[in-house]
């Protein structure tokens, strides 16, 4: 507990550290203001107009017709086999005849919250790796092991002292900003919440909170390992940027186990990817292929890759010289 306590006092010292941390903040009301300027108030009398407009397209024999066709073949039209979701994809909404979208904090939970929850990653990534990295050029590493020999407890004190900032960090940022739009959305709105939805959005801060802290043990075992906090850097960027697509162009299959995708499932309580046919030529051979991805999918898949990481840092810090 004590060394857990110098580690978080070193991580408050350092101010790259606490500008990373103050830009998550500052990310977070970016995302606020952005959100709410798109989704602000618009007139009475447009919204009315907007809804006679709907009303109208939805009752036209177009519409219905179309709708009809969706229900008796869900798949074709909504790409499942849920006869419901025509309704959704077929019916106009009021939205379409708006100049911006009105505020609906349900339909903006999921897009929302895993942009945020991947920006707070990345943030989290450079801390764990600056962390680090800071004290490997500085040479404290060596410093401290001199007043504790022990190196897995230097070791586990600094990663979970990352893991604990990174955490609190976007749990934080996560509330503020939803907080704010849900004020906005009082406010500008006479509707209530759907029921549930508040647990919902708390059990997705809680699993951004901790796909982040995972991102921070991430940055901090690499550099642990490496000793090179450009190192860390330049692999994020290079998967991101790079990796990913060429790993979908030459290798299809591999979806399931893209970072990307299982970000998505653990986020989202689940995440389904379509994967389409490169040449096809009718109806049932251009289907695309889909793959279910859960939340239990996701939780082995990042605690198999944060753990492996996790070992071999450890591993090389016991075993190789500290200057």
């Amino acid at each position: 507990m004590r060394l857990l306590l110098v580690e978080l006092a070193r991580i408050r010292a350092r101010r790259a550290i606490m500008v990373l941390v103050a830009g998550a903040f500052l990310l977070g009301a970016v995302f606020v203001g952005a959100t709410l300027w798109t989704h602000r108030p618009v007139s009475d009398a447009d919204l009315a107009q907007a809804q006679q407009q709907v009303e109208r397209q939805t009752n036209s024999p177009m519409t219905q017709r179309e709708l009809r066709r969706c229900e008796r073949n869900p798949e074709r039209y909504t790409g499942t086999s849920d006869a419901a979701a025509c309704e959704e994809n077929i019916l106009p909404r009021v939205d379409w005849f708006l100049d911006r979208p009105v505020l609906n904090p349900p339909e903006l939970v999921r897009d929302l919250s895993v942009a945020l929850v991947l920006f707070l990653g990345v943030i989290a990534v450079l801390i764990g790796a600056t962390m680090i990295g800071a004290e490997w050029s500085a040479g404290s590493v060596g410093t401290q092991l001199l007043f504790e020999p022990r190196r897995p407890r230097v070791w586990a004190a600094k990663a979970a002292a990352i893991a604990l900032v990174a955490a609190a960090m976007a749990a934080a940022v996560f509330t503020l900003v939803w907080l704010s739009i849900l004020a906005a959305y009082a406010v500008w709105s006479d509707e209530g919440l759907p029921s549930g939805f508040l647990r919902d959005l708390s059990l997705t801060g809680a699993r951004g909170a901790a796909f982040v802290a995972v991102g921070g043990l991430a940055g901090y075992a690499v550099t642990m390992a490496v000793r090179h906090t450009v190192v860390v850097v330049g692999l994020m960027l290079a998967y991101s940027v790079i990796g990913e697509g060429l790993l979908r162009s030459f290798l299809p299959s591999v979806e399931r186990y893209l970072v990307s995708n299982n970000a998505l499932a653990w986020i989202q309580d689940g995440h389904t990817i379509r994967i389409y046919p490169r040449n096809c030529f009718d109806e049932i051979s251009c289907r695309p292929k889909e793959i279910a991805m859960g939340l239990a999918d996701a939780a082995v898949y990042f605690g198999l890759v944060a753990g492996a990481m996790l070992l071999v840092s450890l591993f090389v810090f016991n075993r190789r010289d500290v200057p």
